[in-house]
């Protein structure tokens, strides 16, 4: 395993994101339901591989990805060996929509997160999307408020996320305070080394969504499960391109750590060889065929291998679906995943668009 610090302290280059396997069911509306010992026990399996194989950084952001990490690692007793992040979601945004004041607004996420975390402490904690409603003034006010929560013993770092790379350089440089930032980077998307080339300040970087190239909640890794995959790549599909996406990622030395949602013994397989590896130019090349793969036909190819690929994650699904539709000009409707008739819907309009493919003669795609 490979290893960065963040202020200071020893992380793994790699690091364990979306501890809630319901969330990438897609129960959006169900965010804070009860975790049950099923999957606790599950998730404890997998934490103690992960912990083992020398993955020390965890991320977190919902109050149930803290609840089920938390009840995880109880038994491991690890708490002191691993770095735990989380994270204020909305905190501008959502504390006005809620008539709060920003602060007092993370005060009520910290108070729920930090009573079920062993130690009542985070090692990091971030302002979540902070270009939500950004201004200077309103996080100039948040940050000193950080600062004494920090002060305080509630956890050591102050980072924040962001989905606007340029506005990221500019809070890095006016408030030098954050130690920790996170954004999307990934082989596609490399706005993150034109906005902080010289960047000469003292934050670790977390780079997010390594596997999300084109369409957010798909992952690129997904075109291997078309039929003429081979075809369209001008290789053979590549069942550790993902772990090759991340090394590619920790190539850039600017890069702490690259995290990504671990939710099954396979990600996790995929995870820990990403942090143990190294790429060669020609596996560069052939991150190139996937990009060059995916590109081709409007990525029409890529919605439907998306469609393809199972439904063992129903959010990656839905997403693969309603692009599949807009590519081929179908008014598909809108399937809310929390209803029990979501599946049977999101399965019938998988077979009206492969009709469709049909009908425009594009199912070649699928041969």
């Amino acid at each position: 395993m490979q290893y960065g610090e963040i202020n200071g302290r020893c992380v793994s280059k790699v690091g364990i994101g979306g501890h809630y396997s319901k969330m990438e069911e897609g129960l959006f509306e169900e965010r804070y339901a009860q975790v049950n010992r099923d999957e606790v026990q599950k998730r404890t399996v997998m934490m103690e591989k992960a912990f083992e194989a020398g993955i020390t950084y965890f991320d977190t952001t919902w109050r149930n990805e803290v609840d089920m990490l938390s009840e995880a690692i109880k038994p491991l007793g690890i708490r002191d060996r691993i770095h735990i992040n989380g994270m204020v979601l909305g905190a501008f945004a959502g504390s006005k929509a809620t008539g709060m004041t920003p602060a007092a607004y993370v005060d009520k996420w910290l108070a729920e997160r930090l009573r079920s975390l062993p130690g009542n402490h985070f090692d990091s904690f971030m302002i979540n999307a902070i270009d939500e409603n950004y201004s200077e003034e309103a996080c100039a006010e948040l940050l000193e408020h950080l600062e004494k929560r920090r002060d305080a013993g509630d956890f050591d770092t102050i980072g924040f996320s962001c989905h606007d790379h340029q506005l990221a350089r500019e809070i890095a440089d006016t408030f030098p305070q954050f130690s920790l930032i996170m954004l999307a980077y990934n082989y596609k998307n490399r706005r993150f080394e034109e906005t902080f080339a010289g960047y000469n300040g003292k934050a670790a970087f977390v780079a997010m969504k390594p596997l999300i190239w084109y369409e957010y909640g798909i992952p690129f890794c997904k075109i291997n499960a078309l039929p003429s995959a081979a075809r369209i790549l001008g290789q053979d599909p590549d069942p550790q391109i993902a772990a090759k996406a991340v090394w590619w990622n920790l190539k850039n030395p600017l890069i702490t750590t690259c995290v990504c949602g671990v939710n099954s013994l396979e990600e996790l397989d995929t995870l820990i060889l990403a942090g143990s590896g190294d790429l060669t130019e020609k596996e560069e090349q052939e991150l190139w065929n996937y990009r060059h793969g995916i590109e081709s036909e409007n990525r029409l190819p890529f919605f439907i291998a998306s469609c393809l690929s199972g439904e063992e994650n129903r959010r990656s699904f839905q997403f693969g679906l309603m692009s599949l539709a807009k590519a081929l000009g179908y008014p598909a409707p809108e399937i809310p995943l929390n209803r029990e008739d979501s599946d049977r819907r999101l399965l019938e309009l998988r077979e009206v668009l492969m009709r469709e493919l049909d009908k425009k003669g594009l199912g070649y795609y699928l041969k």
